[in-house]
C-alpha cells in the first residue's frame, strides 16, 4: 500500500508517515520493518509499526488540547506545535509494536509523567537545552572579533554524552581548531569573481550568529531554529543559513538530533565547492578521540561493511551516496557511538568523509540563489557504548528515511 507524506509548512520536518486515507482514517499504512505510520480516528491517535520501541510522533490536531493521552491505562504527556499557518501539531513519545496498533486517547484532565525540556543561558554566548536537568546540546555563539578570529569565527552546537557527564564534540583549540562540534561550511565559496573560505575562515570570512528564531521546550521534545549569516571578508553577507535542530531521548542511553540547515543566496548565483575534507555538515568529537585514535572504528551500512573498521575510506568514488555512517569512539575511557544518517531528500553525489581523529560527515557541492536554495537534513543517533550493531543502525535509518 502507497504511504502518503503529510505536508506542512516549508521547513517542518515529521519524524513519521501518515497513512493516506479517505478522510475518516479507514486506510492504513503497511509495518514493513522500519515503517511507521500515524493517523488521527475518531478524536483517537492510532500509531503502527514494524518495530518496537519509543520514538516521538507527531500528527496534526483540530480538537482541544489534550491534558494527556491514554494508552492500555498509562497517561502520557503531548506537546502542542502552532505552525505559521495556524495549524497544530500534537507531539507525543508512542510505544510502538510490530504486532498491534496502538490507540491513544485525548484526556482533558490527568497528571502526565513525562520529560522536561528548557534552554538556559551558560554565560559567554552560551545556550544549553537541558532534558530533567541533564544537559544534551550547547549552542555557542561568540561575537566575531577580528583581533580573536580564532575563537570567536564560527557558531556551533556542542553535543554531551546521553547521561550529560561530559562534551563529546570538540570546541576551540585541539587538532584542527575549526573542527567545532556540529559545523557547517565550505573551503571554496565562489560568487562575483570571489572566492571565499567559509571552512577555515582564517581571512575575515565568516558564518556569524544573527539571531535565535525560535525555541521548543515541553515535556516531549527541546530545540532551536537560529539565523547564521555567512559573510565576506569585509563583513557584508552574501548567504543567509537557517539552521534547525530539534533533540528528542530516546532512552536513558540514547539521544537523536535532527537537524535541518537551508542556505540561500544573498547575492545572486553562489557556488558551494570544496573536497570531502572541507565541506559540509561535519560532526567533530572531542580532542580526546583525536589523542587515542587508535580507539577509533567506522560502523558501515551494507555494501560497505568490508572495508577495515579501524581504516579511513578514502577514495570518494567508493563513497558516495551512503545512506548513514556511523563512528564508535572513546572519551574519557568512555565508549560512545554516532550514527550519521542522510536523508533521502538530500541532494545526490554527496561524498562521504572519514577520520579517526573524530570528524566525519558528508560533502554536497551546489550552487545556490535567492530563489533555489540549498536544504539538507540529517539525523545523529547518539549512544553509550559500542552494543549498536549494523542491524539497529539499518533499522533507526529506515524510520528516518520515511520521514517526510
Amino acid at each position: 500500500m502507497k504511504i502518503q507524506a503529510f505536508t506542512t509548512v516549508p521547513g517542518l520536518f515529521l519524524l513519521f508517515l501518515f497513512a493516506g486515507c479517505d478522510g475518516d482514517g479507514r486506510e492504513t499504512a503497511g509495518r514493513e520493518t522500519g515503517e511507521t505510520g500515524a493517523r488521527v480516528v475518531d478524536n483517537s491517535i492510532h500509531v503502527m509499526s514494524g518495530d518496537e520501541g519509543t520514538i516521538p510522533v507527531a500528527v496534526e490536531w483540530n480538537e482541544d488540547m489534550p491534558a494527556c493521552l491514554e494508552s492500555n491505562g498509562s497517561l502520557i504527556p503531548v506537546q502542542a506545535e502552532q505552525l505559521e499557518n495556524g495549524r497544530t501539531l500534537l507531539w507525543m513519545l508512542a510505544e510502538t509494536s510490530p504486532v498491534e496498533e496502538r490507540v491513544y486517547d485525548p484526556v482533558s484532565e490527568g497528571i502526565c509523567t513525562g520529560g522536561s525540556w528548557r534552554w538556559e543561558t551558560a554565560g559567554g554566548n552560551r545556550m544549553q537545552l537541558l532534558s530533567d536537568g541533564i544537559p544534551v546540546i550547547e549552542y555557542v555563539y561568540p561575537v566575531y572579533n577580528s583581533d580573536n578570529v580564532e575563537e570567536t569565527k564560527k557558531p556551533y552546537h556542542h553535543v554531551f554524552s546521553p547521561d550529560g557527564a561530559r562534551h563529546i564534540t570538540k570546541g576551540v583549540g585541539g587538532r584542527y581548531s575549526h573542527h567545532r562540534g556540529i559545523f557547517f561550511g565550505y573551503n571554496r565559496v565562489r560568487f562575483n569573481d570571489r572566492e571565499l573560505d567559509i571552512w577555515h575562515a582564517e581571512d575575515g570570512e565568516r558564518p556569524e550568529h544573527a539571531s535565535i528564531n525560535h525555541e521548543w521546550t515541553g515535556p516531549v521534545f527541546g530545540g532551536q531554529e537560529v539565523i547564521i549569516l555567512w559573510k565576506d571578508r569585509v563583513g557584508d553577507p552574501f548567504a543567509e543559513e537557517v539552521r534547525r535542530l530539534r533533540v528528542f531521548r530516546r532512552s536513558d542511553s540514547a539521544t537523536m538530533i535532527d537537524i535541518r540547515t537551508v542556505l540561500t543566496s544573498l547575492a545572486g548565483t553562489v557556488e558551494l565547492d570544496g573536497d570531502l575534507q572541507h565541506a559540509g555538515v561535519q560532526f567533530r568529537a572531542a580532542q580526546y578521540v583525536s589523542d587515542n585514535m587508535e580507539q577509533s572504528q567506522f560502523l558501515r551500512p551494507e555494501g560497505w561493511e568490508e572495508y577495515p573498521v579501524d581504516e579511513e575510506m578514502g577514495d570518494p568514488e567508493q563513497y558516495t551516496d551512503l545512506p548513514w555512517n556511523a563512528f564508535r569512539f572513546f572519551v574519557d575511557g568512555e565508549p560512545y557511538t554516532v550514527g550519521y544518517f542522510s536523508h533521502p531528500d538530500n541532494p545526490q553525489g554527496a561524498e562521504m568523509s572519514e577520520r579517526l581523529y573524530g570528524r566525519f560527515g558528508e560533502f554536497v557541492p551546489a550552487v545556490i540563489d535567492e530563489e533555489n536554495p540549498l536544504v539538507l537534513r540529517y539525523r545523529l543517533y547518539i549512544t553509550g557504548g559500542h552494543e549498536t550493531d549494523r542491524e539497529e543502525m539499518e533499522r533507526e535509518y529506515a524510520i528516518y528515511r520515511a520521514t517526510p
